[in-house]
């Protein structure tokens, strides 16, 4: 009797998915496994999944055909969590109590669909819902991602081309996934993504309407936080979902309607329109960018007026942002428009910055951070595309037809420029913060040490210079500072941060008049974008202030209120967050001294 008792109190407290829960087997031939209507094939190390059902059946196939990769990327995931909090138990448990908050809040605007196909991934799966709603939302919880798209046309062909750039991502990437969604009664899509991501951030469905998602910089209104812009469900699935029902543009804007959101871009390519569209998501708005000409291109930094001056701050309009719509805009030009997917590779694979076949830094359109590199072909349901831990832009590509699930390799591996270069740097930031890292402030002998292991690796040229100068100037050794400083601008006449270097070292040592030179100089020959002449001449004022102190002059009073001056005209161009602002009071606060 008592044992009866038991036996029903713990079927009564069981969870019902272990009660019902049913072994699945998938079959297997000639490399291709197949559950239910599901299937999946592996091509040079890249799943091709295809899933086809409602939402739970969906997620039952991916669930069954994926379970390997799912428990890998579940055992990867525990260990990168681990990395940032440790295996304190305390520690542990407040920071299950922060993802579990995180993932609430996701989930409140979440279509039930989306829920119920991660339901059927955990049934077909050895993981527990919340262990696969982790995976699926680790990105979204911990991640940015800069990126680069564009689409171009000629009178028969429209191609989407995009990079994604995401940094920490390197888990991620060995686990890229290609999937067919035939959801009932929707649009089929195929998403390039990562096992385990349900969400879009880069898709195309199967009548020729693709889409991605950038990052946008711009900061929120004053007295705002993202947060409150943040009232629809999450982008990538909003993304998903219009790629699920939208066939044209026009589709896409009625979707979009009533749709709140901040700093975000989507690029969308349209076969019927044979046209494309750049949607800025900012502040709760949604400006929309026609194509005019052959080519619509985005990087990181609005293209319509209102969002660019209005809505961005000073800083943004930087390096990395007009770089890559420079080079974009010339690649356009210079690349003939026959083959436009050619012509795509050619743009999402190209690492140079303006007359330099690298960035020393890498603020290209293919860079040290581009994991995730494709071009979508609208015209032919096609997609070609690269994964990669960098410069995915010169992996291996594959061509996927979409129409017969067919898979081959489209270009080879390119030799990234500066290879060695790339990997000794990464050895040296590596050995950096295994003995320095958890030191607040170095002294003379790491300094020595730091410069010592420079000394001796073989670097860029120009990161090599940079810190061999910075180290020296704080070991106080003013003439080894200045050689190397002196190196890195004739080795580079035509970069801004060569010349900023100098100037750091210069001030630092007190030395005012050649440092406001050096800045002049600067100005005069080197590439530089309104948010460097917006920091140069900040500094130069600051510089000129302390000048003054130290030899007074009223040339050096006149210099000041003219900096000033020009500073607050063209801060006036663009929105002011209130950092922005704490900078121009304490350029009036020295003005005022005077």
């Amino acid at each position: 009797m008592h044992l009866k008792k038991l036996l029903l109190i713990l079927i009564y407290f069981l969870p019902s998915s272990l009660l019902f829960s049913q072994e699945y087997n998938f079959q297997e031939k000639d490399g291709v496994k197949t559950f239910h209507e599901g299937s999946m094939f592996v091509k040079e190390g890249v799943p091709f999944l295809t899933v086809k059902g409602d939402s739970y059946e969906m997620g039952l196939q991916y669930g069954v055909l994926m379970n390997n990769i799912l428990n890998e990327m579940d055992v990867k995931i525990d260990s990168i969590i681990d990395s940032y909090i440790g295996t304190f138990f305390i520690k542990r448990m407040v920071a299950n109590k922060v993802l579990k908050s995180k993932i609430r809040k996701i989930e409140k605007n979440m279509p039930p669909e989306y829920i119920r196909e991660l339901e059927g991934m955990a049934d077909g799966s050895d993981l527990k819902l919340k262990e696969l709603k982790l995976i699926a939302y680790f990105p979204q919880l911990f991640y940015k991602i800069s990126c680069t798209a564009f689409v171009l046309r000629n009178e028969t062909s429209l191609v989407h081309g995009r990079n994604l750039d995401w940094p920490g991502m390197d888990v991620f990437v060995k686990y890229p996934l290609i999937v067919n969604y035939y959801k009932k009664n929707k649009i089929p899509i195929t998403l390039l993504t990562f096992t385990s991501y349900p969400g879009a951030y880069t898709g195309i469905n199967h009548k020729g309407l693709s889409m991605s998602i950038n990052m946008n910089a711009c900061p929120a209104a004053k007295g705002k936080k993202s947060s409150d812009y943040n009232t629809g469900m999450p982008l990538a699935y909003k993304v998903r979902n219009i790629l699920e029902n939208a066939d044209n543009l026009n589709k896409v804007d009625q979707e979009f309607k009533n749709y709140s959101s901040h700093a975000w871009f989507i690029m969308a390519g349209s076969k019927k329109d044979h046209s494309a569209a750049m949607y800025e998501l900012t502040r709760g708005e949604i400006i929309k960018n026609k194509m005019k000409d052959n080519m619509l291109a985005i990087t990181n930094l609005s293209l319509s007026h209102k969002g660019r001056f209005d809505y961005s701050s000073i800083n943004m309009h930087n390096d990395s942002n007009i770089t890559r719509e420079d080079k974009l805009a010339e690649l356009n030009q210079k690349i003939e428009n026959g083959n436009l997917v050619e012509k795509a590779y050619k743009m999402v694979s190209c690492p140079e910055y303006y007359h330099l076949k690298y960035d020393p830094y890498y603020g290209s359109i293919n860079n040290d951070i581009t994991v995730k590199s494709c071009i979508l072909d609208n015209s032919k349901n096609k997609i070609y595309f690269s994964y990669d831990n960098m410069f995915a832009g010169l992996g291996q590509f594959l061509e996927y037809d979409i129409s017969s699930n067919k898979a081959s390799v489209y270009k080879e591996k390119q030799e990234i420029p500066g290879i060695k270069f790339i990997n000794n740097k990464l050895t040296f930031v590596k050995w950096y913060r295994k003995n320095y890292g958890k030191k607040k402030k170095l002294d003379t002998q790491d300094y020595k040490a730091l410069i010592d292991y420079l000394e001796h690796t073989d670097l860029e040229p120009a990161y090599k210079l940079n810190l061999l100068a910075r180290y020296y100037a704080n070991l106080e050794n003013k003439d080894k500072a200045m050689e190397y400083a002196n190196k890195y601008v004739e080795h580079l006449p035509k970069y801004s941060s060569a010349y900023y270097t100098k100037f750091i070292i210069l001030n630092h040592f007190k030395d005012y008049k050649t440092a406001i030179s050096t800045i002049n100089t600067m100005l005069e020959k080197s590439i530089v974008m309104p948010a460097d002449i917006f920091w140069a001449k900040r500094n130069q004022l600051k510089a000129y202030d302390k000048l003054q102190a130290k030899s007074p002059n009223t040339e050096n009073i006149d210099a000041i209120k003219q900096l000033a001056q020009e500073i607050f005209e063209e801060s006036d161009k663009y929105f002011k967050p209130n950092w922005i602002e704490e900078y121009l009071d304490e350029i009036k606060k020295v003005v005022e001294k005077y």
